[in-house]
């Protein structure tokens, strides 16, 4: 019992020759996949052998591991292409971190579009100011009348006249309390829109920076990869000298070594695939051609610092409420808010203003006659206060004022409890992340000895005695491979973190000195 259940978990070809078909019975064929349901990553068929006279005709069924622990392994063939598609040849170009903080900002449709609302903004600003200023009119006015007409007298008569007017003249029409206080508001929204372009301005270069991080971590990857390769081609040519020199120790050494090899080169064209689409992230956000390909000028990785450890939390919770911008703009909206409340509240005891002042020529006659022309001017002042629906209406603006400062109020107090939350998750983010670097630091150290003890006590083979055995440097292999991975990501956790936490307190990445 304990054999055939070896046999049926073990699928070296050399133990299924020796001890399973003298052990097994006549059952149906049995399927093995070691994976999950959906990615099957190696499946077996084994027809058991049925033993000599047992059966309908007597014969022997032979297992297929059975063959092939007889004869030697076939060479693994992969169906390759040797020439890449023509769309996926594009021109490389290399960049660096500094150089995407220098590009995300001037190239960025959302900051541009931020920084256009910030000269309406501006430009609101300018002509709030000059509300108290008139306009000017200039033009011609004619005038023809034929028909009954009545004076003041109430006598109705008949008349045919016309008359020209040609001139111009100041005129304003001027609503105090909005020439008082709307150069207030419109200087808060201002100031709120140029909060809030320093806001978009911080979030492109962080979501830029995380870009170049990750394509900087995929490249990375490649040269680990690389790496990792180099040393399972240098394990499968140890292999394939052993197997001449009938020094391996199992038959599957060989095929081990190989499927490693196979495993780096296929996990060589992911990675590439990978960077591929992390390139093609971060030009799409620094708007370049799409057309390029764009690879980091220095893979070299290493723990970045933007926050001073020494910071407390409490600190940091008291920087981010004191610098991010978005929290800015939302005071200052709130501001403009309570701006507009006293203004519906002190409305109807500030007078509005009506002046209209026409000086020029005027001339007339009889039928279509224009003449007897002579300088004219005409004045006229208005001075009146305005209280709407008796009260009612007045009253009604200032609840709407106050409800609409109340829902800013809301607003603020969110983005404070959203940036307090950024803030704490992005610092504990940041110390869990710089605690893994030192173990898994220590881990490749570990890896890195393991292999060369493995490498040095296999491969260097002397005698019958001393046969090589490929599995022991091959875990070792995966092993430093996991291990530089794990380390690797490790660190580039900590940056992405270090750089979150930099945003979430309301710096920009450009400008706090990173490279």
């Amino acid at each position: 019992m304990a054999k055939r259940l070896l046999c049926r978990f073990l699928w070296l070809p050399a133990l299924a020759a020796v001890g399973c078909a003298s052990t097994s019975t006549n059952t149906p064929e049995v399927s093995s996949t070691v994976g999950n349901g959906t990615s099957r990553w190696y499946t077996q068929t084994v027809a058991r052998p049925t033993r000599v006279g047992v059966g309908g005709n007597g014969g022997t069924e032979t297992s297929p591991l059975t063959l092939a622990a007889a004869t030697d392994p076939a060479p693994l063939t992969v169906p390759t292409s040797t020439v890449r598609p023509a769309y996926a040849l594009v021109e490389t170009h290399p960049i660096d971190l500094a150089t995407v903080l220098r590009l995300v900002s001037p190239n960025s449709p959302t900051v541009g579009l931020a920084r256009a609302r910030v000269a309406e903004a501006e430009a609101r600003v300018q002509r709030a100011e000059v509300q108290w200023l008139p306009n000017l009119s200039f033009g011609t006015a004619y005038n023809r009348f034929d028909g009954q007409t009545q004076n003041q007298r109430g006598e109705v008569f008949g008349v045919s006249r016309a008359n020209l007017f040609y001139g111009g003249g100041p005129t304003l029409t001027l609503d105090v309390a909005e020439a008082l206080y709307g150069p207030l508001v419109a200087r808060r929204a201002r100031n709120a829109a140029q909060f809030t372009e320093a806001a978009t301005t911080i979030a492109a270069e962080q979501e830029a920076a995380l870009a170049y991080l990750d394509l900087v971590q995929q490249h990375a990857l490649l040269e680990i990869n690389a790496e990792t390769l180099s040393r399972a081609d240098e394990m499968s040519k140890a292999a394939e000298s052993a197997k001449d020199a009938k020094l391996d120790r199992t038959a599957g050494d060989v095929q081990r070594a190989r499927t490693e090899v196979l495993f780096r080169r296929t996990e060589r064209l992911d990675l590439e695939a990978r960077a591929s689409a992390a390139s093609a992230r971060l030009a799409r956000l620094l708007y370049l051609q799409p057309n390029v390909r764009l690879v980091p000028a220095d893979v070299a990785v290493a723990p970045i610092t933007l926050i001073d450890p020494s910071r407390t939390i409490d600190d940091l919770l008291a920087t981010a409420l004191e610098s991010r911008p978005d929290l800015a703009a939302g005071r200052e909206a709130i501001a403009a808010a309570w701006a507009r409340v006293r203004q519906a509240q002190r409305e109807p005891f500030i007078p509005k203003v009506t002046l209209q002042n026409q000086t020029g020529s005027f001339g007339g006659g009889v039928n279509d006659d224009l003449a007897d022309f002579r300088a004219r001017n005409a004045l006229s002042v208005q001075l009146f206060w305005e209280v709407r629906n008796l009260g009612f209406g007045n009253r009604a603006g200032v609840a709407e004022r106050r409800a609409a400062a109340d829902q800013v109020r809301c607003q603020l107090a969110d983005a404070q409890a959203r940036a307090a939350a950024e803030v704490v998750e992005a610092a504990q983010t940041a110390a869990a992340k710089f605690e893994a670097i030192a173990p898994a630091e220590e881990a490749v150290k570990e890896a890195t000895e393991l292999y060369r003890i493995n490498k040095s006590g296999t491969q260097n083979v002397v005698g019958a005695n001393n046969l090589f055995d490929a599995l022991r440097p091959l875990q070792a292999i995966q092993a430093l491979n996991t291990a530089r991975q794990n380390y690797l990501g490790a660190i580039m956790d900590h940056n992405r973190a270090q750089l979150r936490l930099l945003a979430a307190t309301g710096s920009p990445p450009a400008t706090a000195g990173v490279k």
